[in-house]
């Protein structure tokens, strides 16, 4: 997509702070972090959501995920890290992408619920059932 910011830093077209590369996916810093090591892993393929990808494609980016989780627990001597997956960001960035945060005790951030603020008004039993006979 020729908006796309991944995409563009995937076509090097936008300067980026890579980390790690293969064939089929992209890991690079985060150039507004919230953390150092705050980094982002994206599919070369463009896609907004989970559903524009094969299960073989995403399997290809958790593999790399996977990776870079590893990468950050030894450079920054951490267990600690927040993964957040972003898709469909109206107005944001239109390239499904997983940020990983590395995170210290008392860094001020909080727990992944915390990103949002929007409590049910229905029964969690009502959205069970609204969930299950969506499948």
């Amino acid at each position: 997509m020729k908006d796309c910011i991944i995409c563009k830093i995937i076509n090097e077209e936008v300067r980026s702070y890579k980390v790690f590369e293969d064939e089929d996916t992209l890991a690079f810093l985060d150039i507004y972090p919230s953390a150092p090591g705050h980094t982002i892993v994206s599919l070369k393929k463009h896609g907004l959501t989970i559903l524009d990808y094969s299960q073989e494609e995403l399997g290809k980016l958790w593999l790399t995920v996977q990776k870079v989780d590893s990468a950050l627990i030894k450079a920054f001597d951490t267990k600690l890290i927040t993964i957040g997956i972003n898709q469909f960001e109206e107005g944001g960035v239109p390239h499904l992408h997983v940020h990983l945060i590395p995170r210290w005790k008392n860094d001020g951030g909080g727990i992944i619920q915390t990103t949002v603020k929007n409590p049910p008004k229905e029964s969690l039993e009502k959205i069970k059932e609204k969930i299950s006979s969506a499948f």
